[in-house]
C-alpha cells in the first residue's frame, strides 16, 4: 500500500516567507544557495518560486528569482501618480541635452515631463515615437520635432511596429532616452509592453550614448520581456533614495550611476564605457 504524504501548509508558509526575506534584502533569490539554506531540494524551491510567481510577489528568471516589476501597467496609470520622482529624473536629464544635439526619445511619461522641461531656447532635434511628448514640445520653438509614424499602441501611447523600427534605425542620435519597466545588472533592461520590444531596441542601436531613467522600484526588477542586456546602456538616472546595494551593483557592472535631486544631479559614480 502506497501512501502520498503531503507536506504540512506551515512549512511551506515558513518557506515562502524567508524567501520573501530574502528577496527583500538582497534583491534576488539563487535556487541552489535557498535550497542548502533551508535543507530542502532544489525542486521544492522551484516549486516554492513558481507558486510566489503566480501570484505576483517575484518574477522566477534562470537559477532563481528576482522582485516582480509592480509599476503600473499603462501609459494613463503612470500619468495619473502623483507620488512620482518623474521630474527629478527629467530635469537631471535635461540638464546634460546640448544644443544642435539629435535625441531619441521613447515611449512613457517620464520622456514627457523630459519634452515639456527642455529650454524653450534650446535648438535640438527631438526624434520621437510619443505622441504625447510631441504634443508636450508644441511651445519649443527652437526645437525641431520629428515624430515617427506606425500604428499607435493606445495602451502605452507609442507608435510601433516595422515601420516605427525602421524610422528609428534611420537616424544617428548623439542621446536615447530608453524607458523601461524593470532594470537588473544581470538580466538588462524590461518591459511590459512586448509590442514595444523592437522598437526599444531599434532606439537603443541608433543611439551613440543611452541613457534610462529609473524610479527606485524600477531598479532590481525584472518585467516579462527583455529589452536589452545591461552591457547596451550607458548611464541611468535615479533618484535620491534608490537602494544604494543595486546602485553599487550597477557600478560594478560598468554602468555610469547619475544620483538626481531637487538641487540637480551628483556627480557621476561607476564606470564610463567611453
Amino acid at each position: 500500500m502506497f501512501v502520498h504524504m503531503t507536506e504540512s501548509p506551515d512549512l511551506v508558509t515558513e518557506r515562502h516567507a524567508w524567501l520573501l526575506d530574502r528577496l527583500f534584502e538582497a534583491r534576488r533569490v539563487v535556487t541552489n544557495d535557498a535550497a542548502s539554506a533551508l535543507g530542502v531540494s532544489v525542486d521544492t524551491i522551484r516549486r516554492d518560486l513558481r507558486s510566489l510567481h503566480d501570484q505576483g510577489l517575484l518574477r522566477r528568471v534562470h537559477g532563481g528569482a528576482v522582485p516582480a516589476s509592480r509599476l503600473p501597467q499603462s501609459f494613463t496609470e503612470r500619468s495619473l501618480d502623483d507620488r512620482s520622482a518623474r521630474p527629478v529624473l527629467a530635469a537631471a536629464i535635461v540638464d546634460s541635452f546640448r544644443a544642435e544635439q539629435v535625441i531619441g526619445l521613447d515611449a512613457g511619461s517620464t520622456s514627457v515631463e523630459i519634452a515639456s522641461l527642455i529650454p524653450a531656447t534650446l535648438a535640438v532635434t527631438i526624434v520621437t515615437n510619443n505622441p504625447a511628448a510631441a504634443v508636450a514640445l508644441s511651445d519649443h520653438r527652437a526645437v525641431r520635432v520629428i515624430l515617427l509614424g506606425g500604428p499607435v499602441d493606445l495602451t502605452w501611447m507609442a507608435t510601433i511596429g516595422p515601420e516605427t523600427v525602421d524610422a528609428w534605425r534611420s537616424y544617428r542620435l548623439d542621446l536615447g532616452i530608453v524607458g523601461v519597466c524593470g532594470f537588473d545588472p544581470r538580466i538588462g533592461a524590461t518591459t511590459n509592453s512586448q509590442g514595444e520590444v523592437a522598437t526599444k531596441r531599434a532606439l537603443l542601436e541608433s543611439a551613440a550614448e543611452t541613457i534610462v531613467p529609473l524610479q527606485a522600484e524600477k531598479l532590481g526588477t525584472s518585467a516579462p520581456f527583455v529589452v536589452a542586456e545591461a552591457s547596451c546602456i550607458d548611464r541611468i538616472v535615479v533618484e535620491p533614495d534608490t537602494d544604494a546595494a543595486a546602485l553599487q551593483e550597477c557600478c560594478d557592472a560598468n554602468i555610469e550611476v547619475v544620483i538626481a535631486d531637487d538641487s540637480g544631479p551628483s556627480p557621476r559614480r561607476g564606470g564610463n564605457k567611453s
